[in-house]
């Protein structure tokens, strides 16, 4: 089993993502997705859009039951992150946390 909190650092660190709702947008119209992480206290109407988006384009996506400040906590950065898109996983296996939320 994969656990999100290990994961992320690595991923962070050894692979590529973007992270914010305008720039994960503009990944997914882009069509250079792995994963979606998104953070479960979002706004309603960013949570819908991002899930509408991820089902259409068929990304596999999780949502982290954390807050966003605590996903922002877990990335190592000082702010809220609501959404992460995983462009390259790098070292880490975070890609096995998706098979679950298919």
């Amino acid at each position: 089993m994969v656990e999100i909190e290990k994961e992320l650092p690595l991923l962070f660190k050894t692979g590529k993502v973007v992270y914010g709702f305008r720039e994960v947008m503009k990944t997914i119209y882009a069509k250079k997705v792995l994963g979606l992480i998104v953070a479960r206290d979002i706004p309603k109407n960013l949570y819908d859009k991002l899930i509408y988006y991820a089902k259409i384009f068929s990304i596999p996506y999780y949502i982290y039951e954390g807050s966003s400040k605590e996903l922002g906590v877990l990335c190592g950065k000082k702010f809220v992150i609501s959404s992460i898109a995983i462009l390259s996983p790098g070292e880490s296996s975070i890609l096995n946390l998706f098979e679950v939320s298919k």
